[in-house]
């Protein structure tokens, strides 16, 4: 029996958005993931992200039957993973972070404060302001895609991956006809402005093995967020090529990243 590895997607990018990597993976490991984040009635989105932390481990426990799983996740998904390891460390073995928004420090207070004082501040410490403005209706998939392409973090991704995004990420729009967002620009802003802001806090070290891989043009690691979180959680961090969407834009090269980390 291979390993199993569970995957939780970034904010806004369904999982099979990542079906590249899925393949490169399956060679070696069988594959679960949570689908959607956020969309679960369920599994409302609330501030520090609790009840998203409780969809990650009701995942594991349902799929996975009993199986230790290798924890993956990407952003949202990442820092979900790792939350549910310091809770549920019986359901998982490992945890491989990709790009998590974990901020650290002086930047955490600054945040919470901003969440319990200043909603407008934290459409701008965040992307949510930016999500708020976004388009989210198209006439169809084909408009889309083109229009798409050479924008913003998208014109960095993988053509299969841009490709299972125009597939997955986007939804038939019942109400105005063409698409529309398969995760609704409202939850996705919703995410942002929950981030888990207590970081700032006194930590218990984590309870399974962990590691951060970070772009090397992510804006986590110019804030250094990851050096904080290796200076207190003695979590160890890798820097890879490209942006905060990485695994998006070098699919194969994170897979060979997440093998090596698993081996080792």
């Amino acid at each position: 029996m291979k390993p199993l590895i569970h995957f939780a997607h970034a904010n806004g990018i369904p999982s099979q958005t990542y079906q590249k990597l899925f393949d490169a993976l399956s060679d070696e490991f069988d594959i679960m993931y949570v689908p959607l984040i956020g969309t679960d009635p369920h599994y409302p989105v609330t501030d520090q992200w609790q009840l998203l932390v409780q969809q990650v481990i009701d995942s594991i426990e349902t799929q996975a039957q009993g199986r230790q799983v290798i924890a993956v996740g990407h952003s949202l998904g990442s820092l979900l993973s790792f939350m549910a390891s310091n809770l549920r460390p019986d359901l998982i073995s490992q945890v491989i972070m990709l790009d998590p928004p974990l901020i650290m420090g002086k930047s955490s207070f600054a945040f919470h404060v901003a969440k319990l004082f200043s909603p407008k501040l934290v459409d701008k410490m965040t992307p949510a302001g930016l999500s708020s403005r976004r388009r989210d209706h198209w006439d169809s998939r084909e408009q889309a895609a083109s229009l798409l392409r050479t924008r913003g973090f998208f014109k960095g991704f993988d053509q299969q991956c841009f490709d299972d995004y125009i597939r997955y990420g986007l939804t038939q729009d019942v109400q105005k006809g063409g698409v529309t967002l398969t995760i609704p620009k409202a939850v996705e802003v919703e995410i942002f402005r929950k981030n888990p802001s207590l970081w700032w806090l006194p930590q218990p070290k984590p309870k399974v093995p962990v590691h951060l891989l970070v772009g090397q043009e992510s804006l986590f690691l110019k804030k250094k967020f990851p050096q904080q979180a290796q200076k207190k959680l003695g979590i160890p961090y890798t820097v890879v090529p490209g942006g905060h969407m990485f695994p998006l834009e070098y699919p194969l090269q994170t897979v060979e990243k997440i093998k090596s980390l698993i081996q080792g």
